[in-house]
């Protein structure tokens, strides 16, 4: 049945065919015998052969790939382990060797401490690590101790080389703070990536030198702007690996807090204001300047000056931290901190008393008590997966400003 045999309709020219040869396209022929083109559909019996049909194969499922399950956005909490009959044999140690070295065991001693503290201080169950070298610590720690004797000794000698040291130390400090957190963000690192810092250096002058003057030119009413633009400039110069942190804090808060202060010292005033006429009234011979009133205010005024003070001094660094760590945030991570004024006001107090109580020997863990309440206030609410920050290449830095910052008193924790 694969022979068909096609006849010109109009000579009756025919020729046996086979059917498999006949293309599908072809739709006309020419008869080799007249010459007379004709369709082939035209044939008797002859019909085109169709197409074979394609032979029925199985159907194919289509899998899609599955996509990785994203987490549910979380709550992290910050956790410190650390307790103080450990820390307080690294401290003793630490205490002895730098006064039996006069004190060029210091490097050390700051990273056994450090290391200690990040060590201990854990976020979704893994610890941050400390990794500075303290021989590079030690050059640094010379450099500011030959500082430091040089600023002493020329105060001594002549007021006005200590005012033009002094003036010198003022315009460095700007450097020292790029260079102090520039050196211990690349030494500090979680789950292997190491955190970083922009030595972004001429915003650095313009925000902890500049905008101080102008505050004192103001009055202090750049105050609240100027530690903004501080806090900002910390936060937002950070990287996690690859990631830089974010910053979007509001101005407005700032001064709410300071006004808030000014109020509380206003009140402070008008109540001891008030209490003096009290007693001149209740007293008919009340005389301030007699030598009763005299022995007996004073007192009383002093230990209500730094009770103000540090009470003040408490509400401002716990309002001021709360809107630093509640401005930051690591792409879509924020960090979310909610310390009280109430509770750091105690871990303070007690703090300080059972330091001087016990000369010195419960400062460990005094330390150890206030970083387990910090930690314990700081959250990270988490919007992904913290596995996919990628590390950054960092080179060594020098640590002469963060070696200089500490002793002359520039403190920037992180």
């Amino acid at each position: 049945m694969g022979q068909i045999t096609i006849v010109c309709p109009h000579c009756d020219y025919s020729k046996d065919v086979d059917r498999a040869r006949i293309p599908a396209r072809v739709k006309s022929i020419r008869c080799p015998s007249c010459q007379t083109s004709f369709q082939l559909s035209d044939l008797a019996g002859a019909a085109v052969p169709p197409a074979p049909a394609p032979e029925p194969t199985a159907p194919v499922a289509v899998i899609p790939e599955p996509t990785p399950a994203q987490p549910e956005p979380r709550h992290l909490p910050f956790a410190f382990t650390g307790n103080a009959r450990e820390y307080f044999g690294i401290w003793i140690v630490n205490t002895l060797l730098k006064i039996v070295t006069f004190g060029i065991y210091s490097p050390w001693a700051k990273v056994r401490s450090r290391q200690y503290f990040y060590g201990n201080t854990l976020l979704e169950g893994a610890n941050f690590d400390y990794l500075a070298n303290p021989l590079a610590l030690l050059k640094g720690w010379l450099l500011g101790a030959a500082l430091f004797i040089i600023y002493t000794l020329g105060s001594q000698y002549s007021p006005l080389v200590g005012m033009g040291f002094g003036l010198l130390v003022f315009l460095l400090i700007p450097w020292v703070i790029v260079r102090s957190r520039l050196f211990n963000n690349r030494n500090s690192a979680h789950r292997n990536i190491r955190f970083n810092f922009r030595p972004a250096y001429a915003e650095s002058y313009k925000v902890f030198a500049g905008l101080p003057l102008l505050s004192i030119l103001t009055l202090g009413l750049l105050t609240p702007y100027s530690y903004y633009r501080q806090k900002r400039f910390l936060m937002e110069n950070n990287s996690f690996g690859q990631s830089p942190f974010g910053f979007d804090a509001r101005i407005g808060d700032f001064y709410l807090v300071f006004l808030k202060i000014f109020g509380l010292v206003i009140l402070a005033l008008i109540a001891f204001a008030g209490s003096t006429g009290a007693l001149a009234s209740l007293q008919p011979d009340f005389s301030p300047d007699s030598d009763v009133v005299i022995g007996a205010l004073v007192p009383v005024i002093i230990l209500g000056f730094f009770l103000g003070y540090f009470l003040l001094f408490i509400y401002s660094y716990v309002r001021i931290s709360n809107l630093t760590w509640n401005g930051t945030h690591l792409g879509a991570n924020r960090f979310i901190s909610t310390m009280r004024v109430r509770d750091m006001s105690w871990i303070m107090f007690t703090n300080v008393l059972a330091s001087i109580l016990s000369v010195g020997l419960l400062v460990p863990w005094a330390s150890v008590r206030l970083a387990r309440y910090r930690l314990s206030r700081l959250t990270l609410y988490c919007a992904g997966d913290l596995d996919h920050y990628l590390n950054a290449a960092v080179e060594p830095t020098s640590a002469a400003g963060e070696e200089i910052g500490d002793i002359f008193g520039v403190d920037l924790g992180f």
